[in-house]
């Protein structure tokens, strides 16, 4: 489809929607199959548990934008603290504020992926030292929680390019490291009340539903599909992850294990992973959202891996962010851990970013399809 065409239905959309739901704008973006691609950010360029520093700027997202994206996802903590008695971390909220000011500046649509809240410390990513997602398991923690959620939807509900919120990225309590796991029921119950929570403060603005399971794709064979008309259903793409974010000499296309059985992993399995949500989408006609992808820029087909990615959500007409632009994991003693900064291309040992290398010319590429 030529852009000419693409800008006409989102107009279009728009209208309909606005006679439909007034102020429903920013939900008739999501139903331009495919049409939101972008990158996601952390608040800090050198971004750990530890050291904070070096933010991200306004320039940054210019650059983004000027490279063909049109959505920027603000994968950031909570605006309330994880611990009792639950208070806003000033520190977080001024970050947030950044960001969403630095969107509207640049252009770009923005989405908040929300890492951390009551009872969800940032330490449940952790590799080494994971923490259990208390949330689940303490009824304070979700009335806040959701406290914080609408807090959040009524600071920014007049900001145009606040296109939606995924309040819990990558829920994982069905995997937890002491705690009971909860089930899919508890999961989709608090859901509903975070729903309902938003609904009373903004009755349209686009909420972004994951599974349980990391927010695995294979999860959506048990995805509830829930009655609120403004909704995005969402997934995160890091298949096979010994290949996408472990440090050893797995290629791909290799074997890998899938489904109980060690096989060779290509686009067919890719598509395959990705079934249920092809499916559901069908099913229910609703927008779907990758909201983060990528792995390890030096892994060997790392680039195919990308190409085989992008071919698959352009055919299945999904949104997509890949994970991570400007920002780098680091450690107390200053030192950068860049193997997610595709600027630096496929070598391992390069330290430049450039835009023009082979590895991200593929991003720049599906970007600039419209």
């Amino acid at each position: 489809m030529n852009k000419n065409r693409k800008i006409f239905l989102i107009l279009l959309f728009g209208l309909i929607s606005q006679l439909a739901f007034p102020q429903n704008e920013k939900y008739s973006l999501w139903q331009v199959d495919g049409f939101l691609k972008g990158a996601n950010v952390h608040p800090y360029k050198h971004f750990s548990s530890y050291s904070m520093r070096e933010p991200i700027t306004l320039d940054d997202l210019h650059e983004l934008k000027s490279l063909g994206a049109n959505i920027v996802v603000a994968n950031y903590p909570g605006v309330f603290t994880y611990y009792p008695p639950y208070e806003i971390d000033s520190l977080h909220l001024m970050n947030l504020d950044s960001i969403v000011s630095y969107s509207k500046e640049s252009g770009l649509n923005l989405v908040l992926a929300l890492r951390s809240g009551p009872g969800r410390s940032l330490q449940v990513f952790d590799n080494e030292e994971r923490e259990d997602e208390l949330l689940f398991h303490d009824q304070s923690a979700m009335s806040k929680y959701i406290e914080m959620c609408q807090f959040i939807a009524d600071r920014y509900k007049e900001n145009e390019n606040m296109i939606g919120y995924n309040f819990l990225l990558e829920p994982h309590a069905d995997y937890p490291v002491y705690l009971p796991p909860i089930f899919d029921s508890t999961y989709f119950e608090f859901v509903e009340q975070l729903i309902s929570g938003i609904r009373k403060i903004d009755p349209y603005i686009p909420i972004i539903i994951q599974p349980l399971g990391w927010a695995y794709p294979d999860r959506f064979y048990s995805m509830k599909a829930f009655s609120d008309p403004f909704l995005v259903y969402s997934c995160n793409m890091y298949f096979p992850h010994p290949f996408t974010n472990e440090l050893n000499d797995s290629v791909y296309p290799g074997n890998y294990y899938y489904r109980d059985s060690i096989v060779q992993v290509d686009s067919s399995i890719l598509e395959d992973l990705l079934y249920n949500v092809i499916q559901f989408k069908k099913m229910f006609s609703v927008p779907i959202f990758i909201n983060e992808y990528g792995g390890r820029r030096f892994k060997k087909g790392f680039l195919t891996y990308l190409q085989d990615l992008h071919s698959l959500f352009l055919q299945h007409e999904f949104h997509f962010a890949f994970y991570i632009w400007k920002s780098e994991w680091g450690n107390v003693n200053g030192e950068k851990f860049g193997d997610y900064n595709y600027l630096k291309g496929t070598n391992k040992d390069n330290r430049l970013e450039e835009i023009n290398n082979e590895l991200f010319n593929e991003f720049k590429r599906v970007w600039n399809i419209r």
